[in-house]
């Protein structure tokens, strides 16, 4: 429910547990999602037992992003509250977007069919109109501050990650 985008339960669950529950579970790697946006928090995922991480909305809000400047500027602008767990009784997944006039109206009224918010995707995506459709977000958002190139934020990434690794206790 941290995460930005599609989660798959209508309930609340934090990322500290559900990464953990999540790795008990499966006999797979599991890529851990949600708050996730530097190397601090890639190594909280990985003592919690994930084997990769998701960063989403810090690489949607990237330079090389296709993502309109208004939607970059609104996660810059953003604080962590400044989102919403949208779908909650379903049917379908539940989706962490950022607030917007039109979010705010899809909690407080509620809406049959979540699905049919985003007919206007494109024009979120392109034309920077935040009002327009639903602009998935994670609440990591009120962490994320400047427009990077991937290849910093990556190198950045693992640098922060190898020092706080290097600082745990043995």
């Amino acid at each position: 429910c941290e995460a930005g985008g599609s989660c798959k339960t209508p309930k609340e669950c934090a990322s500290m547990v559900l990464i953990r529950r999540g790795c008990e579970r499966v006999k797979v790697p599991l890529a851990a999602a949600g708050g996730i946006t530097e190397g601090r928090s890639m190594a909280a995922s990985f003592a919690l037992g994930a084997e990769g991480v998701l960063v989403g909305t810090r690489i949607l809000s990237s330079e090389e992003s296709p993502v309109h400047q208004n939607w970059k500027d609104a996660i810059f602008a953003a604080d962590a509250t400044d989102t919403v767990f949208l779908n909650r009784p379903g049917p379908g997944p539940a989706l962490r977007a950022l607030s917007t006039e039109r979010t705010e109206r899809i909690l407080k009224e509620g809406v049959e069919n979540i699905f049919g918010e985003f007919a206007g995707t494109q024009k979120v995506y392109f034309d920077g109109d935040l009002e327009a459709g639903i602009a998935l977000t994670g609440q990591v958002a009120g962490r994320i501050h400047a427009v990077k190139p991937v290849a910093q934020i990556l190198e950045e990434t693992l640098a922060e990650y190898h020092e706080v690794v290097a600082r745990l206790p043995k």
